[in-house]
């Protein structure tokens, strides 16, 4: 399942917002006959750079005890430097959070190779396995619960595994 919204946006979001809602459902469909299952998706298109990692961060503080969303912005994220980036994909209370940074897109291709790259990650963490490992580690960067340190070293790997993996599916996006 699929769920697109628009924050940060004024008028509407504007030419690039109106393409990625608009592919948005292909883009699934093709990440998933290709990959396989996908866990409900929540797509968010955003329009202020300042405001993404709030909506990651938030998301991620909601799953997670003793962390309050209000005061989430003031713990710095060593692993995420997102003004510059085009996506950012994470676990939510209904599946899985992607936020679309639709201001430093300048190119459809942008929109669709960024849209796929995410949904692969999606496919990642769409398992319940691979989610409560995830959990684990976000229980391990926001502070609540250390990771052994070659648990720790053995996800990181993992994540960067992973990226490698959302790089090479980013050809997918030439069936958009």
């Amino acid at each position: 399942m699929l769920r697109i919204s628009t924050k940060h946006f004024l008028f509407g979001g504007g030419r690039l917002s109106n393409y990625a809602k608009a592919i948005a459902p292909d883009a699934e469909k093709i990440v998933r006959d290709k990959l396989g299952a996908l866990p409900a998706v929540h797509l968010v298109l955003n329009g202020d750079t300042s405001r993404m990692d709030h909506l990651v961060n938030t998301a991620e503080a909601q799953l997670l005890t003793g962390i309050n969303p209000t005061q989430v912005n003031a713990v710095s994220r060593p692993d995420r430097h997102s003004r510059s980036a085009f996506g950012q994909t994470t676990l939510d209370r209904d599946g899985v959070l992607i936020v679309l940074q639709i201001p430093n897109m300048r190119h459809e291709r942008d929109v669709r190779e960024t849209l796929v790259h995410e949904l692969v990650h999606a496919h990642q963490l769409g398992d319940r396995s691979a989610r409560g490992l995830h959990l684990k580690y976000l229980g391990h960067v926001w502070g609540r619960q250390p990771m052994k340190p070659n648990t720790l070293t053995a996800y990181e790997l993992l994540i960067e595994q992973r990226e490698v993996e959302a790089y090479g599916a980013e050809n997918l996006a030439d069936q958009l």
